[in-house]
């Protein structure tokens, strides 16, 4: 769009587009779409002026001495801003008149107000925050993860303590909140809960394992959620005629709510297998939306070592994933974090441009437990993972507690650096999960094949890792191994067979480890 296409025009920020500050610029959510885009101060400062004027005539707003960082801001930077907000749904063209006196005094007056910008190097708080309501369930699934730490908790918020934290939770600042369990629809207040968070301006997601739900409690909660996402059980899509016809009557209730529909696909060994089977199915059904989720480990170790997608299943992963998208160019398909490997190909500018982050625990978003205890993501659950609890403490302390900063910096660490992750060209979109990586800090080990950068030198992790547990184990006094390489090597193989991560197995929060840099470190 050129400046005399634009200049005769009068702009406003859009009703759906939230702004907020940040220490690079700030964050801009569309309500409308769940996009979420990251502006430097330049684009920011401009934002700020429009949406402290309210109405905005383009052509005064040229004319207009804008200052950031003593320079005037550009008429072709102002309008090539202007342009792609204006494509994206942030900003709208209004129909032309004049605007008063005052107005153009007011834009006089904010370009002049010098903007102060934060000094913490994180963002202020959360995209997003994952809150299970409930850990009761009665599908007793055998793939589901959270059977692992529902012990943990041992009540759950009453409605008067979950419309506090939700206080708590828009007070901060985060757009979006995703709520899930367990089975979050066995709580009565459900729609009480979502419809009170829809007023503080948060924008409501929720996950359900539900075929089938309620009439008059989809009706009630239709009013204040944005989005259903349905976990789609793997053996459903067999297929059942039961299971189609239940799931074609809610998309069907859901579309005459104007919810958006979406499904949750676990991409475990059979969820690998049957994925083009499973989107053409759902397709049929009336799914447009998909979202592919990492097998995380369950309960059972025998159910983990029978799911447990190895190299050659996440790599006919891809190649599937990219045969589906092409052969379905209307769908809109979405991976898990957990799986950002997946996209490693990108052209690094590309993914940073299209807001793909890789993981982004404790960075982008938290999760909150049923007794509103605060972890750094839904998966990162265990006694001495747990950062506060929001029914007592402060938002703005947890966000900044230092284990939350340790997993938000994770590839910073020279543990990370030196290994295949931390060598990889798609570390700052991607970087593994932390999950599944042997601690905080090392290698995601289900990534097919990291995409070196050039000169960069492959890591033998074995090699490192074989040393280290030498050194731990200790030697005779003769200085041979208590344990030799061949035996070592049995145990790593075992173990990768299993790769079912340690901290989760024994316990541990991998960030207790007392690594060469963390030797004062304490939670």
């Amino acid at each position: 769009m050129l400046i005399q296409d634009l200049s005769a025009k009068t702009i406003r920020l859009s009703r759906q587009a939230v702004v907020r500050k940040e220490h690079f610029g700030g964050l801009i959510f569309n309500r409308d779409t769940g996009d979420i885009f990251e502006v430097d101060r330049e684009a920011y400062t401009l934002f700020s002026i429009i949406a402290a004027v309210s109405v905005v005539n383009v052509n005064a707003l040229l004319e207009t001495e804008i200052l950031y960082q003593g320079m005037r801001l550009g008429q072709k930077g102002i309008v090539r801003i202007l342009t792609r907000f204006i494509v994206a749904g942030i900003l709208e063209i209004l129909p032309r008149g004049v605007l008063s006196e005052a107005s153009q005094q007011r834009l006089q007056e904010q370009c002049r107000i010098k903007v102060k910008w934060p000094d913490w190097p994180q963002i202020s708080a959360p995209e997003t925050v994952h809150w299970a309501v409930t850990h009761q369930c009665g599908a007793s699934c055998p793939d589901c993860y959270m059977e692992r730490h529902k012990g943990l908790f041992q009540s759950e918020l009453n409605t008067r303590e979950a419309l506090a934290i939700i206080d708590k939770i828009a007070a901060a600042g985060v757009f979006q909140l995703a709520i899930g369990g367990g089975e979050p629809l066995l709580r009565s207040d459900l729609g009480l809960i979502a419809a009170y968070a829809a007023e503080k301006g948060l924008i409501v997601h929720i996950t359900t394992g539900c075929y089938e739900i309620d009439a008059q409690q989809l009706d009630e909660l239709g009013y204040s959620i944005k989005s259903l996402q349905i976990g789609i059980k793997t053996d459903t899509c067999s297929f059942g005629n039961t299971a189609v016809e239940q799931l074609k009557t809610l998309v069907m209730q859901l579309g005459r709510l104007g919810v958006v529909c979406g499904a949750n696909l676990v991409m475990s060994r059979s969820g690998i297998r049957k994925l083009d089977q499973s989107i053409r199915i759902l397709t049929e059904v009336g799914f447009r939306r998909f979202t592919l989720l990492r097998y995380k480990p369950p309960v059972q170790v025998a159910r983990w070592l029978e799911e447990k997608p190895d190299q050659h299943d996440l790599s006919r992963l891809e190649y599937d994933l990219a045969d589906v998208m092409r052969k379905n160019s209307g769908l809109h398909i979405r991976i898990d974090c957990a799986l950002a490997f997946l996209e490693r190909r990108l052209n690094p500018q590309l993914a940073h441009e299209s807001g793909i982050k890789g993981c982004t625990a404790a960075d982008r978003i938290l999760s909150v437990a049923p007794d509103g205890s605060v972890f750094p993501c839904s998966q990162l659950t265990g006694p001495d993972l747990k950062v506060g609890n929001l029914l007592q403490d402060d938002f703005t302390v947890i966000w900044n507690s230092q284990l939350m900063k340790r997993y938000r910096d994770f590839r910073e660490d020279k543990g990370f650096r030196r290994g295949p992750c931390g060598k990889c060209k798609a570390k700052r979109f991607c970087g593994g999960c932390r999950v599944f990586a042997p601690d905080a800090y090392g290698s995601d080990p289900g990534c097919p094949t990291p995409q070196y950068r050039k000169g960069a030198v492959p890591v033998n992790d074995d090699y490192d890792i074989i040393d280290e547990i030498k050194e731990m184990i200790g030697f005779t006094s003769g200085g041979y191994p208590y344990a030799s390489r061949e035996q070592i090597e049995e145990w790593l193989e075992e173990a990768h067979d299993r790769a079912y991560p340690d901290w989760i197995r024994f316990g541990t929060n991998p960030l207790c480890w007392k690594g060469e840099n963390d030797a004062d470190f304490e939670l």
